[in-house]
């Protein structure tokens, strides 16, 4: 599905922040969960999105742990949300809302006011 990847870059942050609201991810179950919910029009790519999570990891925004994997060798690293994250993500929030009430309301206007 194609989409305007600069708009996604935009609502990334925002969209991570919340998934690590609910419940803390692993990158991957992160990945698998974007592209499930919006029936695929969120292909992000790994790179992306451990970028991305390093990034707000440095910000202080999420905090990852390892953590082991019964009955396997390797270990995931599960992110969470910090306080500051919560905060963070309650400012995002009140930010897209106002720019996607802004956007619908110059879509849906009938006619051009002088």
């Amino acid at each position: 599905m194609r989409h305007d990847a600069q708009l996604l870059k935009g609502t990334m942050k925002l969209l991570a922040l919340r998934l690590l609201q609910r419940e803390p991810m692993y990158g991957y179950q992160m990945l698998q969960y974007l592209e499930t919910q919006s029936d695929g029009y969120f292909q992000i790519g790994d790179g992306a999105l451990y970028s991305l999570l390093h990034e707000l990891e440095r910000g202080g925004f999420v905090k990852g742990k390892w953590v082991e994997i019964e009955d396997r060798p390797q270990r995931r690293r599960y992110y969470h949300l910090t306080a500051n994250g919560q905060r963070e993500l309650a400012r995002r929030e009140d930010d897209w809302r106002g720019f996607t009430r802004a956007v619908d309301m110059v879509l849906e206007a009938r006619h051009v006011r002088a």
